[in-house]
């Protein structure tokens, strides 16, 4: 090694330490293995584009298993109006977390956050396997993203629940914009479910609730022209009235009973009526006092014009998660294409 002067050789046996140090703590960090997430608005092709990715991978050699990240397929029975893939629709890849919870109550984001947990622990143990994260609800995808640990969680949320039940949705907005005016600012001061989930994440202390996750997930963003996605929104809303919409509405009803006394708060509860697509067909039979099957061309047609307003409204508060994502946008046309080109 060439002699250095004295102070040059302390700064190098300084910089060497450091950088040495570094390495080791580099060598020790466990490498993660790549994964895809997909999110978009309702009706923006998430699930064929899955599909397509999956076809790709498994061509290189990958094992692709598709992750459900929609609030609404983990029920049961909520196939047709929530788009639900079908097993014959799957094209042999396995598509876990979809149908592990019932309507009759709303599964938590901290149940799913833990299935969510404990699937990918499972992948992570099988060399060849890459999950492919599919959905359009923004906290299911982020939950997945950070590894959120949000164990024991619940009782804090049911506490806020009935400190602040659906009809003071404003009580709860000013609480968080108080605690943590940030967080404010990324949720709608009427969505009544992420106010709550973001305050259950600043009450339980959001530092510390954060595990490492298996996979590091490079996020896809799939969208469209707005007026692209309200038409396929209408021919999807269309096709699953087509495709018995009402009957499942009613098979729903005859186990559950939710449509006779709606308002009562153990009725209230069941996510059916939660659900835009569901909740104003549900309405029109109960405000009329007729059965789901009953309802004739009128009352069908001020449904489905309640449906359609209230799902393109979500539609583009769904976009709001693009960037808190922090998303890719991608074309449809070339979204294969440019996500396996990542995929390396």
């Amino acid at each position: 090694m060439t002699s250095l002067p004295g102070a040059d050789l302390r700064r190098w046996l300084l910089t060497w330490g450091i950088m040495h140090r570094y390495s080791n703590f580099t060598r020790r960090l466990p490498e993660r293995r790549r994964a895809v997430a997909i999110y978009g608005p309702t009706s923006s092709g998430k699930t064929a584009l899955s599909l397509d990715v999956c076809e790709a991978a498994s061509e290189r050699g990958l094992r692709p298993v598709v992750l459900n990240a929609d609030s609404r397929q983990v029920y049961a029975g909520m196939d047709i109006g929530t788009s639900k893939i079908k097993p014959s629709q799957m094209r042999g890849f396995e598509h876990r977390l979809l149908d592990v919870a019932e309507p009759s109550s709303k599964l938590s984001l901290e149940a799913y956050a833990q299935m969510a947990r404990d699937e990918l622990a499972s992948l992570a143990a099988s060399g060849d396997a890459l999950p492919v994260l599919v959905g359009g609800t923004g906290v299911y995808v982020q939950s997945v993203l950070d590894g959120w640990d949000l164990t024991g969680t619940g009782t804090l949320r049911r506490s806020l629940e009935r400190d602040f039940p659906r009809s003071d949705v404003t009580g709860a907005y000013h609480v968080l914009a108080r605690l943590t005016p940030e967080a404010a600012r990324r949720v709608h001061p009427r969505n009544y479910e992420a106010i709550l989930n973001a305050l259950v994440r600043r009450m339980a202390g959001q530092a510390g609730n954060e595990a490492a996750t298996p996979f590091a997930f490079a996020v896809y963003g799939l969208d469209r022209e707005e007026a692209e996605t309200d038409r396929r929104i209408e021919t999807t809303l269309d096709a699953q009235i087509h495709d018995g919409l009402l009957e499942e509405i009613a098979e729903l009803d005859r186990r559950y009973r939710f449509i006779e006394h709606p308002r009562r708060p153990r009725h209230r509860r069941n996510v059916a009526l939660q659900t835009h697509g569901y909740r104003e067909f549900v309405h029109v039979a109960a405000s009329t006092g007729k059965a789901i099957t009953e309802l004739d061309g009128t009352d069908l047609a001020a449904a489905r014009a309640d449906a359609l307003a209230h799902i393109w409204a979500y539609s583009r508060r769904q976009r709001s998660w693009f960037r808190k994502l922090g998303a890719s946008r991608v074309d449809h046309r070339t979204a294969v294409k440019t996500i396996m080109s990542r995929l390396q």
